[in-house]
């Protein structure tokens, strides 16, 4: 029920949207402008001048970049309107011999013959049509009469010209009064959003907000300034190369840019038809081609890294989703703001609760964390996966941290589930038994995933002899595999026996010549008799053998019942044993093996 409304609440946001689409663009473009100029009306005020003054500084710097652009783009436009016809009288003609190009080459010589002696020629066409009229004009039959319409006078021209452009000024107007009301209200328009969204916690709010106007600012404002100057170099380009209205197509390569992916391919595609037109070859054609080729990765691997970073925090396939949503929703302005938008909620999203579904959705943050990834990994039963996982983990972490920081984080996950009973204790050893599937795998990958870990040297335990032993919990078997793996990596010479001790003989020639027994698995306050007598079996048949526990969960305390502490993690496990200090460790006495 709670996912239907969900699905009713969304329904009637978007379509609110869309129906108010009017009143909304306007508003959006708005706040965007507010967000670009605000780092400019800032900038004026560090030389002490008003804010009053400051912001009507932007405004006019804004009206004088939209007014330029207006100017140069109407002007461009129109000088392309006259010569459209015949660009497209070119483009056609060089369709109809490119056409027949292939037929000549591919086609069968027989059906070439047949369609070439069927087919007659434009002139042969036209001559056919006109002795047809006078035909049917000596006939007595009804002569085709085209009607034109008398010539548009001085006033329908400039009707013509006016009453196009009244929407877009009246659109500008709206845009321009509500960016001044926004940049002189901004702390009062930031004031009543915190009130809506509650002021329990006011500090934090009012740092979110402020955070992520900064953040929001300065970034459309690089992005602003890094497309301004692509589509110039564009401009600049095209009028060397001589194709018609240069500043048009680099105008539009400038706006187009700021939807990800397919914004520059859209941009091109209109000098690659003139360029097409223009030359009668495909050397302009190419030329042209080339200039976006290479302008494109240099500024978008280069130039925008360095000024603000190689990701934008959005996910890949969330621009494209959000590009075709905001296009549905409003047309080609949608399309320009669809990536400023979706930037926008996901920085609310990462400071605002109320709006992390956009950044769980929309930003290129991992879902999960790390422990939680190679959980669900584990618990679903996909050791591959869970493979594929570790080895991207281990290409910017060492084996401990791996370990250490995504593993037994992972493991403590399952107790927690199994302890709330969400999770079968049956399901955990499939898991357990997973999870030794991938540390098996590990061991064979190549030493420079192996990174040593910086504290520990790769022969700290070298000479020692560990026996390592899993307690009976359903994921201590996976706890042991990875201590062994981590004290063969530390140079140790590594055992392994079942929880349950075997018979005296057999537990004699396994345990001989041990230096530590490290008792592992995941304990709490509760596992200490068990771990004891664990203990105590292992410690019979090697008096003196340095006893060791982990690892114990989260939250549990250090001691356990008067019993030794138990290690937070296998990491600290072999510092105890580099080090030799007392705790958390026992050493097993004579006594204990003659009481057992």
């Amino acid at each position: 029920m709670r996912t239907l409304a969900s699905w009713v609440v969304a329904a009637i946001v978007v379509g609110f949207v869309y129906l108010a689409r009017s009143v909304l663009i306007p508003i959006t473009l708005a706040a965007f402008l507010s967000f670009l100029l605000s780092p400019i009306a800032a900038t004026i005020r560090r030389a002490h001048v008003p804010r009053a003054i400051a912001v009507v500084f932007a405004i006019l710097i804004a009206i004088g970049i939209a007014s330029t652009t207006a100017v140069v783009l109407v002007g461009q436009a129109a000088t392309l309107r006259g010569e459209a016809p015949v660009y497209a009288a070119r483009i056609a003609t060089k369709l109809e011999g490119l056409r027949s190009d292939v037929e000549r080459r591919f086609t069968f010589p027989l059906l070439q013959t047949r369609q070439v002696a069927h087919r007659p020629s434009s002139a042969e066409r036209a001559d056919v049509n006109f002795r047809n009229q006078r035909k049917g004009a000596a006939d007595g039959e009804a002569v085709p009469v085209t009607v034109r319409d008398a010539p548009p006078t001085i006033t329908d021209q400039i009707t013509g010209y006016v009453v196009p452009l009244l929407a877009p000024v009246e659109t500008g107007l709206i845009v321009l009064v509500v960016t001044i009301f926004f940049m002189f209200q901004k702390e009062d328009i930031r004031d009543r959003v915190i009130r809506l969204m509650g002021a329990a916690d006011l500090h934090r709010t009012t740092l979110a907000l402020d955070d992520a106007a900064k953040r929001l600012s300065r970034y459309f404002l690089a992005q602003s300034i890094v497309n301004a100057s692509f589509g110039a170099v564009i401009w600049f380009g095209l009028w060397l190369l001589g194709v018609p209205a240069p500043a048009l197509w680099g105008i539009l390569a400038a706006l187009l840019r700021f939807v990800p992916y397919v914004g520059i391919f859209i941009a091109a595609i209109g000098p690659l038809a003139l360029a097409a037109a223009l030359a009668p070859g495909l050397g302009l054609l190419f030329a042209v081609a080339a200039l976006y080729v290479v302008v494109e990765p240099i500024v978008g691997y280069l130039v925008e890294p360095l000024i603000y970073g190689r990701s934008t925090g959005l996910a890949p396939v969330s621009v494209v989703v959000a590009a075709i949503f905001w296009a549905w929703i409003w047309g080609p302005i949608g399309l320009v703001l669809a990536m400023p938008l979706t930037l926008m909620l996901v920085v609310l999203g990462r400071h605002i609760p109320a709006f992390e579904l956009f950044d769980i959705l929309l930003g290129d943050r991992p879902p999960l964390s790390a422990a939680e990834t190679f959980y669900q990994r584990a618990l679903a039963l996909r050791p591959d996966d869970a493979i594929e996982y570790a080895e991207e983990q281990l290409d910017h972490l060492s084996l401990r941290e791996f370990y250490d920081g995504v593993a037994l984080p992972g493991l403590f996950l399952a107790a927690a589930d199994v302890e709330r009973g969400v999770v079968e204790r049956s399901a955990m050893k499939s898991v357990s038994e997973t999870i030794v599937h991938i540390v098996d795998a590990l061991r064979e990958l190549p030493m420079h995933h192996e990174v040593a870990d910086p504290d520990v040297a790769s022969d700290a335990l070298a000479g020692r002899t560990i026996l390592c032993v899993a307690a009976r919990g359903p994921l201590d078997t996976a706890v042991a595999a990875m201590a062994a793996h981590l004290f063969e990596q530390a140079g140790a010479s590594v055992r392994t026996a079942t929880r349950d001790a075997p018979s005296p003989p057999r537990r004699a020639r396994s345990n001989r010549g041990a230096d530590a027994i490290c008792i592992l698995g995941l304990f709490h306050g509760r596992s200490a008799r068990r771990i004891a007598a664990i203990a105590d079996r292992h410690a019979v048949d090697q008096p003196g053998a340095t006893i060791c526990f982990g690892v114990r969960l989260p939250g549990e305390a250090d001691a356990i019942d008067g019993e030794p502490p138990v290690a937070s993690s296998i990491g600290a496990l072999i510092d105890c044993l580099v080090t030799g200090p007392a705790e958390p460790m026992r050493v097993a006495t004579k006594t204990e093996a003659a009481e057992y």
